[in-house]
Order: C-alpha cells, then structure tokens, then sequence
C-alpha cells in the first residue's frame, strides 16, 4: 500500500526542495496476507501460474483472509479418521473400488481418503486422480481425516474367492462389438462388460480384460475402467437349444451416406446397403467423427453405431 505526506525542507528552492519549503513524501508499506484455495472446480486452477495468490487472476481460484498476518504458521494437523491407525498406502497402479480407504504420507501428518460411490470410482484407480496430490483428486476421494501409526488386525486375513461360473464364454474379441452385461473369457477368468457409459469402451482397444500397459511403477490397467471379474470357468458352455439367428428388419429406403457432420443419437445413415442408427450418449459424440464411419468390417464405428436393418 502507499500513503503521502508533507514534510518540511530546506534550503527552499534548492535539490528536491521546492520554493514553498515543504515537499510531498510517498510511503510504500508491503502487507502480507493469508489465502485459502476455493473448494470444488475452482481449485483446480490454484496450481497454476496464471492464478497465483495476489496476481491478476488470483480471486477466481484463491480467497484473501481480511487480516494481515505475520511469520510463520504451523499447519494444524486435521482431526483423526475413527478408523484409528493409518490404513494401507496409496500405490499408482492398484485396482481401487468404492469405499476402499487409502493413508498418504506427509511432511507433518499422515492422512486418510476414501474412494467415493459409482460411478466416480472408477476413477480412483487413474493416473491424475491420485488422493491429495493431484488435481482431480476432489472428484474421486473423499479426505476422512489424519492417523497414526497402522491398523491392528482384528480377525485372521479374508481371502476373496471366485465363483463357478460354469463354461467360458466366448474369448475376447477386438472385433466385436461389447455393450453392458456382454460376458467374455480369457484365461480361466470371466469378465462382464459395466453398465453404461463405461461400456462404451468395452470394444476399444487397450481395454482388453486382463491387460496392461506399461512397466513397474508406470503400469496402467485401464480394462478394470469397462470390465468386471465375475468368476472363473472351464470348458465351453453347452448351448440349451438350437442357434437363433436374427433377421436384419427391412428399412424400405436408404437414408443419406455418412459425411463427416454432427450426428446426435437416433440420427440414421446408410453404407453398404446397411442402415446404421447413431447410439446414445456419450457413444454419440463420435458418431461424426473421422474414423468412426460405419463399414461392413469390423473396427471403432461400433462404439458410436448399431445396425438398424437394411
């Protein structure tokens, strides 16, 4: 901040002295203050430079305590979680599912975050959305609280056990195209694709089940973001009746070919004799884009479109 003042000088008339023996004095004072970043997806711009505390923009991500404040202060360790001691340590690369509770270590303290309820847990286990240290942290755990020291066991270790699931279905296919509720087989476990809209990617490639991506500490599974294990199999399942096999509906005339356009669900084109119908939200947002043109061969157009007859 700055304040003037009048003081008086002389020899008037000489150096910085004006004729009339008094001068104008500025002084600058510097005041610190305290700022607390905004909750919710404000925050998520208070790591950047462009919002820094005091600069141009820093009221849309951080608020200004009202007083000013002096040396150092010592952060107050939150109040302990009511698990007791600190759960396991978060670990990149886990497979972490609603309610599982996790402790980050700090300088001072250590704390505790559960993962939040579906649908948002399936991000709890993707890279930038890490407990406490990352920026979208908020959407996918919730801070319970500080601890110390770890949890005792109470009882003898649970061990989860698969259950039967009688033949295997087919094998995973990168051709085919998966919606919720699709079942598929690779080596001895089944997996079912998830409800919507994580389904969507079921059919798209580095979603296979029960692979990964990377190396040590830098593997990623992203097939546990489409596909649940819902147990193991052997075999082949024995089909309870005759094969059925569905007739495309005759559609009468052709609707226009797909061009390169925004399409939104229900839309309809025609290729190859077949008319595709654009499927619904959030499969639709590529239903015009390039590459997701629908063909008589197998490949991404599947995740936007279904075939409605012919």
């Amino acid at each position: 901040t700055e304040s003037t003042s009048t003081e008086s000088c002389t020899p008037a008339g000489t150096g910085t002295c004006p004729s009339s023996g008094s001068r104008t004095v500025t002084t600058r004072t510097s005041k610190t203050y305290n700022y607390t970043c905004k909750t919710g997806p404000a925050s998520a711009f208070c790591s950047q430079s462009a919002f820094a505390p005091n600069g141009i923009y820093s009221n849309q991500a951080w608020d200004r305590e009202s007083t000013e404040c002096s040396g150092v202060a010592t952060p107050a360790t939150p109040a302990a979680w009511s698990g007791g001691g600190c759960p396991s340590i978060f670990s990149s690369g886990t497979d972490y599912s609603a309610e599982d509770v996790v402790s980050v270590e700090g300088s001072a303290f250590d704390l505790v975050y559960q993962c939040k309820s579906s649908p948002v847990d399936a991000f709890c286990s993707q890279s930038g959305y890490e407990p406490g240290t990352s920026i979208h942290w908020e959407l996918a755990w919730t801070l319970l609280g500080s601890c110390m020291g770890t949890i005792a066991p109470t009882t003898s270790p649970n061990f989860v056990s698969l259950d039967p699931a009688g033949g295997c279905p087919a094998l995973y296919s990168s051709s085919a195209d998966y919606e919720e509720g699709d079942r598929v087989s690779r080596d001895g476990l089944v997996y079912q694709c998830k409800a919507a809209p994580l389904s969507g990617y079921c059919p798209q490639e580095g979603y296979e089940p029960g692979t990964s991506v990377g190396s040590g500490s830098q593997t990623v599974e992203y097939w546990k973001t489409a596909w649940s294990v819902v147990g193991h199999c052997s075999g082949t399942i024995t089909p309870t009746s005759s094969p059925a096999f569905d007739s495309l509906t005759d559609m009468g005339g052709c609707p226009d070919e797909w061009v390169q356009q925004t399409y939104e669900e229900g839309d309809r084109v025609s290729a190859n004799g077949l008319v595709y119908v654009c499927k619904a939200h959030p499969n639709s947002g590529h239903c015009g884009q390039a590459g997701y043109e629908p063909t008589s061969e197998p490949g991404p157009w599947s995740v936007a479109w279904a075939v409605a007859g012919h």
